[in-house]
């Protein structure tokens, strides 16, 4: 029977763990400073345990090997105060995520009529004008209230347009609670995020699982989402209260996302192409990411000079020359990468040969806004083959191979049984990592009964978690493979 002390434990592992199991994002603390300051999301984590008794495998590993609670944690950061109930929850409008994030939400007031909406995980913005309030982005699902209480903070304005920057949930799931506290906007987007909003219902149970959502919480039917009532195809003037708002669509972490531009005002609101960190280009679970024309995106807007960058991550910044750099930097990694990739396409390179080739240069890679947190320049590098070729990986056999299980019996077989397999993986893993972590793979897929290789994938994957080289993503994966290995062992002991 458990102890009060033990659930304590439980639900902090829990609440860590989902800390970073939704969108992995950073703060920069360059610039304006927020009236309150942002509890850290490692210590609200910690703290934010009350009410989940729902416990998982993943988290029972993570009770089980509290080292790697650290690990992971350092792994990333998000903007602004940390919520469990909306983390876990992005999707949905649970009255508990509702209460969490107006808890954890602050409205800072960048310069006259401008201001940054801190939620949970996200920012919005809010731009008073003489004709009524603009809101780029509405946050996730959870997020909707808080956003009007802090808006009723600062105005009682009517809202007369909001512009979602791109259909990602932490951007445009929010508005369901405008509209039903009366407000009535021209909702604006780019011509490709129906069609995203559309995928989402389509391949929601898939959405579910790479996000480690719940999935009855994601969107079922049209009805379920709140769609632009206007689109434009490349780029959307539009005069506000007597105010110019230039709406400028780039491809980028999404095919549909855009930037919002206020020349009168010298203020930019830069959705998710800058995050203070080496950007989300990469990542092997997300749809395809265009890294070549994020770079594009980053070069218009440092050619803009603007005075406030107002991302959708992380605090503002007002120093103009600290965002031309910035914005540059990125651009530049972004280029470099993309070149790198497409000349050893060119010259006929195997593709793992082109990724493990890459290394940035010294001024790029040590650059402080390039910190690889949440994935790397490799991986970034991967997403760029993606597009431009096929799914084959350039080895013969992998065209049409055997069954995977096959091949991890034969090769055990040939080892002369799981015994040696085993020990041969554990000399690796004094010696190569990665090496240690295929024979572990292949242990397991060989034999998931055998208490040996479920063994070997614990202790191989706690490694590679505790690793200082890894990065969020790849700790997410490893941690979800210890995970079964975990329930393997306990099924195996009835």
């Amino acid at each position: 029977m458990q102890t009060r002390w033990t659930r304590w434990l439980l639900r902090a592992a829990f609440a860590v763990a989902f800390t970073f199991l939704g969108l992995m994002l950073a703060r920069t603390d360059t610039g304006i400073r927020a009236r309150v300051a942002a509890t850290k999301a490692g210590g609200a984590a910690i703290g934010a345990v009350a009410g989940s008794a729902d416990v998982s495998m993943r988290n029972r590993v993570l009770l089980e090997n509290p080292a790697l609670i650290q690990a992971i944690r350092q792994g990333g950061a998000f903007g602004g105060q940390f919520s469990r109930q909306v983390a876990q929850n992005m999707f949905s409008r649970l009255p508990k995520a509702i209460e969490d994030a107006k808890a954890k939400t602050e409205i800072v007031e960048i310069t006259d009529r401008t201001w940054l909406i801190r939620l949970p995980i996200v920012n919005v913005v809010l731009f008073e004008t003489d004709a009524g309030l603009v809101l780029v982005d509405t946050g996730m699902g959870p997020a909707g209230p808080a956003i009007l209480d802090a808006i009723r903070e600062v105005s009682d304005a009517p809202l007369h347009t909001v512009i979602y920057t791109h259909g990602h949930v932490d951007h445009a799931y929010g508005t369901w609670a405008l509209l039903e506290a009366g407000e009535s906007p021209e909702i604006i987007a780019h011509e490709n995020l129906p069609a995203r909003f559309e995928r989402y219902v389509r391949l929601r149970g898939s959405l579910a699982r790479y996000m480690s959502q719940p999935a009855e919480q994601l969107p079922r039917t049209r009805e379920d989402l709140v769609w632009p009532t206007r689109t434009f195809h490349d780029r959307l003037e539009i005069e506000i209260g007597g105010e110019r708002f230039v709406l400028q669509h780039h491809r980028g972490e999404t095919d549909d996302q855009l930037y919002v531009w206020l020349p009168g005002r010298g203020a930019l609101a830069s959705a998710d192409y800058y995050q203070g960190f080496l950007p989300n280009a990469g990542n092997g679970k997300r749809v395809q990411r265009h890294p070549e024309e994020w770079a594009v995106a980053l070069r218009e807007m440092a050619a803009l000079e603007p005075r406030i960058l107002l991302p959708a991550h992380g605090e503002a910044i007002d120093e103009p020359a600290v965002i031309g750099e910035n914005l540059t930097v990125l651009a530049d990694t972004l280029q470099y990468i993309v070149d790198h990739t497409l000349a050893g396409l060119n010259a006929g390179k195997r593709k793992d040969e082109i990724h493990r080739s890459l290394e940035l240069p010294e001024r790029l890679a040590n650059h402080p806004t390039m910190k690889v947190q949440y994935v790397t320049p490799q991986d970034i590098s991967k997403m760029v083959t993606l597009r431009y070729t096929g799914w084959w990986d350039d080895i013969p056999s992998h065209w049409t191979p055997a069954p995977l299980e096959l091949r991890a019996q034969t090769l055990v077989e040939v080892a002369g049984g799981m015994e040696p397999f085993v020990a041969r993986a554990r000399d690796a893993l004094e010696t190569d990592l990665r090496l240690a972590s295929h024979l572990a793979d292949w242990a397991f897929l060989a034999d998931p009964q055998h208490s040996a290789a479920q063994q070997l994938v614990l202790d191989v994957y706690e490694q590679r978690i505790l690793d200082p080289t890894s990065n969020t993503m790849e700790m997410l994966v490893y941690l979800d493979a210890m995970a079964a290995a975990r329930q393997a062992q306990l099924n195996s002991s009835g």
